[in-house]
């Protein structure tokens, strides 16, 4: 029998509306997922990122048309077409590499301020120490932000190419065209994970170290354009083009081509080498990551 005190209690609560939790418990991987969510929601809150969503959208929007338009005179005449197939928005895979370069250009804006927004933030507001004093560790919470930085570096440059693609093989005379053109689809694929594997793991290890908003985002641009421009001067110099590979964001480029089989394999650095500096860079930022991420201190 309960007393007065607990009957009290359960009417208490009944009438808030608690109710006892039947469920089974999830793996603690699962808050990856609403680590992920929460920060998307950070994003899409901000006025400057639906600016840079924009001028990203204004190119596919471009490609989109085009390709409409060319599948349109198509019919008409063929020679028009052919003529419209000199420019590189039609699909073949070196214009889908181009156009994902150009998406990652745009992206590697928006992940300069998403930086201080989702990591950053983290450690100038404390919000480390409340993720940290959860029942999850830090590894869920370093690949919640990976994936969190990756769905964004996807929705900018791997889905807009996917669409394209879909539109331009609906729109060709049959289907033909992605039996014809498998790489296609395998390329996509292989450089938005390239661009997102990379450009995550870079711009968690920069914003865990320079968490402030305007050196993080000086640091971010000036490591593809300083480097970039680094390359380019030592290459003039000393003749050697292995300096390209100074150039973090060609060898995505170059890499991204590789998968398209659109990149001339003869030339110097060749995919090998720019996969072997992009890992290496990969491995170095998962290991500023972790030491930043253990130096933080959680009382529980």
């Amino acid at each position: 029998m309960m007393n007065s005190a607990e009957q009290s209690t359960g009417l208490q609560l009944d009438q808030a509306g608690y109710r006892a939790w039947e469920g089974q418990p999830r793996s603690n991987w699962w808050s990856c997922l609403s680590i992920v969510r929460v920060g998307l929601m950070l994003i899409f809150r901000r006025w400057v990122f639906w600016i840079l969503i924009g001028l990203g959208l204004l190119n596919f929007l471009f490609h989109f048309a085009f390709i409409y338009l060319k599948a349109t005179l198509a019919v008409q005449n063929e020679n028009i077409a052919r003529f419209l197939d000199r420019y590189k928005v039609t699909g073949t895979g070196d214009a889908y590499a181009e156009f994902m370069f150009a998406q990652a250009t745009i992206c590697a804006l928006l992940l300069a301020f998403a930086g201080s927004t989702l990591i950053g933030g983290d450690y100038r507001q404390g919000g480390m120490i409340f993720y940290l004093s959860r029942r999850i560790g830090r590894w869920h919470y370093i690949v919640g932000k990976l994936l969190t930085v990756a769905a964004v570096v996807t929705i900018v440059t791997t889905i807009p190419a996917l669409i394209l693609y879909i539109e331009y093989g609906t729109l060709s005379n049959s289907f033909q065209y992605f039996l014809d053109h498998p790489r296609i689809l395998t390329g996509i694929l292989g450089y938005g994970v390239i661009l997102a594997v990379v450009q995550s793991l870079l711009i968690f290890a920069i914003a865990a170290w320079v968490p402030r908003t305007v050196p993080l985002v000086m640091t971010w641009l000036g490591l593809f354009v300083l480097l970039k421009g680094l390359a380019d001067a030592m290459r003039a110099i000393d003749g050697n083009r292995y300096w390209l590979l100074l150039g973090l964001w060609d060898d995505m480029h170059r890499l991204g081509r590789y998968c398209f089989g659109s990149l001339d394999e003869k030339k110097i650095p060749s995919a090998e080498y720019c996969l072997a500096v992009l890992s290496a860079v990969c491995v170095i930022s998962l290991v500023l990551i972790v030491q930043r991420v253990r130096a933080v201190e959680v009382v529980s």
